[in-house]
């Protein structure tokens, strides 16, 4: 499985405090081993948005979104569920 970090998620993930960005970086990890086992653990609650895009919950208002491809993930958004939503509509 290839995993790509694009820059618009570096930037947003940037701009949290280290405490978050923790989270963050935990969820990426769950995630990862959820493409590779198909098992995710709790609370990690993977979400379909669409044919090929996924969802994350880090918590109740921090979220990853990602795109899924035969082996190719792609992390392009990370936010709130209202920039989740925004994302969705620049990414379409």
């Amino acid at each position: 499985m290839e995993y790509i970090v694009l820059r618009s998620f570096i930037k947003k993930f940037d701009s949290y405090n280290k405490h978050e960005q923790e989270f963050i970086t935990q969820t990426l990890e769950r995630i990862k081993e959820y493409m590779e086992t198909n098992n995710a653990p709790y609370g990690l609650r993977i979400k379909k948005l669409s044919k090929k895009i996924y969802e994350g919950r880090i918590n109740i208002h921090l979220r990853i979104a990602y795109f899924h491809e035969n082996n190719l993930v792609k992390f392009f958004c990370l936010g709130n569920h209202d920039d989740i939503k925004r994302c969705l509509k620049t990414f379409k």
